[in-house]
C-alpha cells in the first residue's frame, strides 16, 4: 500500500479544525503552494488513512458487537453491549473515523477552490469522496446521528446530523465518483465502478428518504453485467490463495505494514498443532493473538455442505483446548487485502432490493457457487422468510468485512417480525432453559428497545463539545 509522503510546509493532520469533535486543529494549505504532485501525494494520505483503519481492530468490530466474534479481553463491553460513553474504544474510534473524514475533507477543500480542474483533479476528488463516504457509513453504522463535517473551517460546536442527512451525503459523493473516478484497472484503488458498487450499498440500506432499492437493484446488476468481477467456484480461492476476481475494491496492505485484523482473529494453537500433528495439518491461517473468538452461535450457522465454512472459520483441538478461529486474513506477516466490496455482495443487493420471489434467483445463483442447494417458494413462503434468508446469507458470506452490525439495526427497525427475529439471535435471557434458542448468540445481549445497536457518543467528545447529544439509553 502507499504511504504518506512528507510534503514541506504541509500539515495533514488530526484534522477536525474548530469543530471541537476531540481533535487539534490544522494549518490552513493554499492552492498557491501545492503543485499538481502534491494532490497526488494528499491522495496517498487519505488512501493509507482508510487501509490503516481496516488493518487493527476496528473493522471486526461489528461482528464483536454482534453475534459473530466474542472478545476475550480488550473488547468485553462491546461484545456483551455494554459500552459508555467513557469506553476507550468508543472514544478511540470515533477520533479515528473523523480524523480520516477530515483528511479526505481538506482534498476535496483544495481541489474544490481550484479556479478549474483537470481531468486528474476531477478525478483525484471522486477518489477522496468515495473514501469519505465509506468513512461516513462507518460513522452511522455505530453511532446514527453524528457530525456532518464537510470542510476543514467548520464552526465551532458541531452539532449531530440526523442520521438521514449523513446518508443524503454520503449518495452525493459516491454519485460524484461514479461520474469523475478513474476506470477500474486494478482492485487496490477506487474505481467508477467500485463506487457504482458501494453507491448500490447506499440506497439499499440507508434511511427513508435516500433508500431506493430500484436504483440499488440497477446498479447492482450493472456491476454483475459488467463481466469483470465473478463469483469464485471455491471461496478458500478469494482469501487463502488470493486468486480471485471477486473484488471490486480492497485496501491493499503489505509484509511492512504493522499488523493486520487475521493476526487478532487466528487461533493460538495454530504452531502446536501443527508440531504434533504435521506441517500444515492446521491449514491456512498462521499463527495469531486469538483476541476474538467465533461465537459458537456463529459456527453452528452455516448449512451442511457451505463451502463458505472451510474457508472462513476453523476449529482446532490441542491437549484439550478448542479454538474457533476466523481463518479469512491468514497471513502472518498482514499482507492480506481488505475487502470494500466484493462481487457476491452485488448478488445480494439484486436480491434482497427485488424482494420475495423474484430476489430467489439472484440469491440461489450465489448458494450454487457456495455449494448449497437452491431455495424455492415452498422452502421461502413470504417476504419475512425471505428477509431471514437474505440475512442469513449475509451473515455467512461476510464474516469480519464490517456488515453485521448495521444488518441488524436495519433488519430490528424494519418491522415486528425484524424485530423478533433480532431478539431471538441475543445470549440466553433471566430464566431461558438452556438449549430453548439454538440460535442464542453466547454473548450478544440486546435490551427490548435495541437501543445497544447504536453506540453511545464518547464522553470526551461531549465534554469538548456540549452540542453533542447523547444517543438514547445511555
Amino acid at each position: 500500500m502507499k504511504y504518506i509522503h512528507i510534503i514541506s510546509g504541509i500539515i495533514v493532520g488530526l484534522a477536525v479544525t474548530s469543530c471541537k469533535l476531540d481533535y487539534n486543529p490544522t494549518d490552513a494549505i493554499a492552492n498557491s503552494t501545492l503543485t499538481e504532485d502534491d494532490y497526488q501525494y494528499l491522495l496517498t494520505g487519505v488512501y493509507d488513512g482508510a487501509q490503516q483503519f481496516s488493518m487493527g481492530l476496528q473493522n471486526v468490530q461489528d461482528d464483536v458487537a454482534a453475534d459473530n466474534l466474542n472478545s476475550r479481553s480488550w473488547c468485553t463491553d462491546i461484545d456483551n453491549n455494554t459500552c459508555t460513553g467513557t469506553s476507550y474504544n468508543i472514544d478511540g474510534w470515533w477520533n479515528q473515523l473523523y480524523y480520516r473524514i477530515q483528511l479526505a475533507n481538506n482534498l476535496v477543500n483544495l481541489l474544490e477552490a481550484k479556479a478549474s480542474q483537470t481531468t486528474q483533479d476531477l478525478e483525484t476528488e471522486a477518489q477522496a469522496r468515495f473514501i469519505r463516504a465509506w468513512l461516513y457509513q462507518r460513522v452511522v453504522t455505530f453511532w446514527g446521528d453524528a457530525p456532518l463535517v464537510k470542510n476543514s473551517d467548520e464552526a465551532d460546536g458541531c452539532s449531530r446530523s440526523p442520521e438521514a442527512d449523513i446518508w443524503k451525503f454520503i449518495k452525493e459523493d459516491l454519485e460524484y465518483a461514479v461520474a469523475h473516478a478513474p476506470a477500474y484497472t486494478s482492485s487496490r484503488y477506487v474505481s467508477n465502478i467500485a463506487a457504482k458498487a458501494l453507491l448500490a450499498r447506499t440506497l439499499l440500506i440507508a434511511t427513508a428518504g435516500v433508500q431506493d432499492k430500484e436504483k440499488a437493484k440497477q446498479l447492482a446488476e450493472e456491476v454483475i453485467t459488467d463481466g469483470r468481477f465473478v463469483l469464485a467456484d471455491d471461496f478458500e480461492t478469494i482469501f487463502h490463495k488470493k486468486t480471485s476476481k471477486e473484488f471490486i475494491l480492497a485496501w491493499e496492505n503489505n509484509s511492512s505494514d504493522s499488523g493486520s485484523p487475521g493476526w487478532f482473529l487466528r487461533s493460538n494453537l495454530v504452531n502446536d498443532y501443527n508440531s504434533t500433528n504435521g506441517a500444515g495439518s492446521a491449514g491456512y491461517g498462521d499463527l495469531g493473538r486469538y483476541e476474538f473468538p467465533v461465537d459458537l452461535s456463529l459456527w453452528k450457522a452455516f448449512e451442511e455442505g457451505d463451502t463458505r465454512k472451510a474457508g472462513s472459520v476453523r476449529h482446532l483441538t490441542y491437549q484439550g483446548k478448542d479454538t474457533y478461529d476466523v481463518t479469512k486474513f491468514p497471513s502472518y506477516n498482514g499482507d492480506d487485502p481488505y475487502p470494500v466490496t466484493r462481487i457476491a455482495e452485488m448478488y445480494l443487493i439484486s436480491a434482497e432490493s427485488q424482494g420475495y420471489p423474484n430476489g430467489l434467483t439472484r440469491l440461489n445463483e450465489l448458494r450454487a457457487k457456495r455449494g448449497l442447494p437452491a431455495l424455492s417458494t415452498s422452502d421461502v413462503s413470504n417476504e419475512d422468510e425471505f428477509t431471514a434468508r437474505i440475512m442469513q446469507e449475509r451473515r455467512v458470506e461476510f464474516i469480519a468485512e464490517g456488515f453485521r452490525w448495521y444488518d441488524l439495526r436495519r433488519w430490528f427497525r424494519s418491522g415486528e417480525a425484524g424485530k423478533k427475529a433480532v431478539l431471538a439471535l441475543r445470549k440466553y435471557q433471566t430464566g431461558e432453559a438452556t438449549d430453548s434458542r439454538p440460535t442464542a448468540s453466547e454473548h450478544m445481549n440486546i435490551s427490548e428497545d435495541g437501543h445497544e445497536l447504536l453506540w453511545p457518543i464518547s464522553t470526551t467528545a461531549r465534554s469538548n463539545n456540549p452540542n453533542l447529544t447523547q444517543n438514547p439509553g445511555y
